[in-house]
């Protein structure tokens, strides 16, 4: 990973609130930025994405090269580093500082309890997306089920006419037989 992709979530982060910060006086609705606002979720995602990563991959960013120099000190990239859990936290900091800013802007323009409706909102689709998320998953494996269960059917059913085709064949090879040619 390139330290400019490692940034990339906070970067999203901050246009999405510069971009805001210059609309937000003219619009009428939330709905005029509401793709700043979603893009502040994906740049937190993002940030949030890259440190579970981190954790498994122990890959450097920004921060971890700046602390490294500044304590000019080498580690093992193991997750474990001053520079790896500072450049973490500081990152989840500026994310959390560049938020509430956004929710301050927000309630000053569009009323006090925007902010909470909007992440209220946010949340109860999360959970809706993960519901049904749930219940689909439910019913691929009831209809992976039934789809085997069909396919065992036929199989018996299948077996059962080969049993009673050969037991025909044999009986019309032994009525031939000790016929002697009457049939």
């Amino acid at each position: 990973m390139v330290i400019t992709e490692a940034l990339v979530g906070y970067q999203l982060v901050k246009a999405s609130i510069s971009g805001i910060k210059s609309v937000i006086q003219t619009c009428d609705d939330v709905s005029q930025i509401a793709h700043h606002i979603d893009n502040v979720f994906s740049g937190e995602e993002h940030v949030n994405k890259k440190i579970a990563a981190k954790k498994k991959a122990a890959q450097k960013g920004k921060w971890h090269s700046f602390i490294s120099q500044r304590l000019r000190s080498e580690d093992d990239g193991d997750g474990t580093s001053i520079q790896e859990i500072a450049q973490e936290i500081i990152e989840k900091k500026q994310i959390e500082k560049e938020r509430t800013n956004l929710a301050h802007m927000l309630n000053r323009r569009f009323g006090a309890d925007t902010w909470s409706s909007i992440m209220k909102i946010r949340f109860e689709r999360i959970e809706k997306l993960k519901e049904q998320k749930k219940i689909a998953a439910q019913k691929a494996k009831e209809e992976a089920w039934e789809r085997k269960r069909f396919w065992k059917k036929v199989m018996e059913e299948g077996g059962k006419l080969l049993i009673i085709l050969g037991l025909i064949v044999a009986m019309y090879y032994y009525i031939s037989y000790a016929c002697k040619g009457c049939i």
